[in-house]
């Protein structure tokens, strides 16, 4: 995704039709910016949520595209004990008809309660530990070596930085434990350059709409690359060569998630953060790296998560009009991955097993592994089809969707296509 900057984009109309295909940006919300409706269902009950949209940690934009839905698998999903204690407390807005959740959504709903009882969603402090610690090792002697070394140091300090980012993700998705709250800040902070407020607004926006076209920032990465055949308007000559660039292009991410954290905060005019949280980073890649070590070492980092994070959605299905049930969005839109040893099972960080985690994103992800058995029988009991698939298998699925789009002649849509500045 990528920010728009200029005044005109920012000024664009912003459809709320939910079927509208629109190509979104992603820009900070300025506080003056007016709110759209917010009206959500949950639990059988409405609420309007537009005035608490300013206040709502997971930004106001995912609020408004659940206006007029029902949010219940959606909210159960993303949000700590304490927000569900808050919004049971606050009063229905409205004696309108609820809107009943799908079978499968009510189905996941049960299964959940059931596995917290369980325990399942308990989280080890020793687990986070000694995953923390490995990271510091390689952090350490990777400096240590930089000089002498760099491609090796180049190499463990990348590694270090996108299992930080794994880390960190999943103590951002920790609702309720707050030494992982406290200890964000450091991991993706200190070690990423990442802003946690703007990776929740738009991680959040990903887990709860996923792969819909215009909705989930994750899958929108024009004008360098596009997952579907765009209007001639929006097209771009470079696409017809996407499947040969997008490797080197993936190695750019962490470049991108730091620039967009930094525009965040500054936006936000979040300056505690920017010194506190952000600056850590830059201080310790400028002062105790040689520079190529220091760009090399995010490179790698970068490409890394990048083909994780795209093998298990993008080769999916791409969905144009709102799918109601929150359960087989998730079905539809991803994809595990079955790696073949126990290297790429460490440096793929439980995300692949990247249904599971859409599932349940707040259970710890080295429990990921034994949920896949239990989701597998919940989609056969539930009509959703399980998909996974081979590494090699799933990058070939990868370069294939590149390519076909990168071949495809640019279409009109019968739906209105337009550009919606995200704010």
């Amino acid at each position: 995704e990528h920010g728009v900057t200029s005044a005109s984009a920012c000024n664009l109309m912003r459809s709320r039709r939910p079927n509208c295909l629109t190509l979104t940006f992603r820009v900070a919300r300025s506080s003056q910016a007016a709110m759209a409706p917010a009206r959500v269902c949950i639990d059988g009950e409405w609420h309007d949520l537009e005035k608490f949209g300013k206040f709502h940690p997971g930004g106001s934009k995912i609020l408004e595209d659940y206006n007029g839905l029902d949010a219940t698998a959606a909210f159960y999903a993303l949000h700590s004990k304490e927000a569900i204690r808050q919004l049971k407390k606050r009063p229905s807005d409205s004696k309108d008809a609820a809107i009943d959740p799908a079978p499968a959504d009510k189905a996941l709903r049960d299964l959940a309660v059931k596995l917290e009882k369980d325990g399942w969603f308990e989280r080890s402090v020793f687990h986070e530990a000694r995953l923390l610690s490995l990271i510091v090792a390689m952090l350490v002697v990777g400096t240590y070596i930089a000089t002498a070394h760099p491609i090796i140091a180049s190499i463990l300090i990348g590694v270090a930085m996108q299992q930080a980012g794994w880390l960190g993700h999943d103590m951002d998705h920790a609702r309720n434990s707050p030494y992982n709250t406290f200890m964000v800040r450091f991991v993706s902070g200190w070690i990423n350059g990442f802003d946690r407020s703007w990776w929740s607004d738009k991680h959040n926006a990903h887990h709860v709409l996923t792969n819909h076209v215009s909705l989930d920032p994750d899958i929108h990465n024009q004008p360098f690359l596009f997952l579907w055949a765009p209007p001639a308007a929006l097209d771009h000559h470079f696409r017809r060569y996407q499947h040969i660039y997008f490797l080197p292009l993936y190695a750019f991410l962490y470049v991108s998630w730091r620039t967009q954290s930094i525009q965040w905060a500054w936006a936000k005019r979040d300056y505690k953060t920017l010194a506190f949280t952000i600056l850590p980073s830059y201080l310790y890649l400028g002062l105790c790296l040689p520079l190529a070590v220091a760009i090399s070492s995010v490179l790698i980092g970068g490409l890394l998560v990048a083909l994780v994070v795209t093998l298990s959605h993008e080769s999916e299905e791409m969905m144009f009009d709102r799918e109601p049930s929150y359960a087989a969005m998730q079905f539809s839109g991803t994809r595990d991955i079955i790696c073949p040893d126990f290297i790429t099972e460490y440096l793929f960080g439980g995300m692949q097993y990247q249904l599971e985690h859409h599932i349940f994103p707040f259970m710890p992800r080295y429990k990921n592994a034994q949920m896949a058995k239990v989701i597998k029988e919940f989609g056969a009991a539930n009509g959703l089809k399980y998909k996974a698939s081979g590494l090699v298998d799933m990058f070939t699925m990868h370069w294939k969707t590149l390519r076909r789009n990168a071949l495809a002649a640019s279409k009109e849509y019968e739906k209105s296509y337009e550009l919606r500045a995200r704010m």
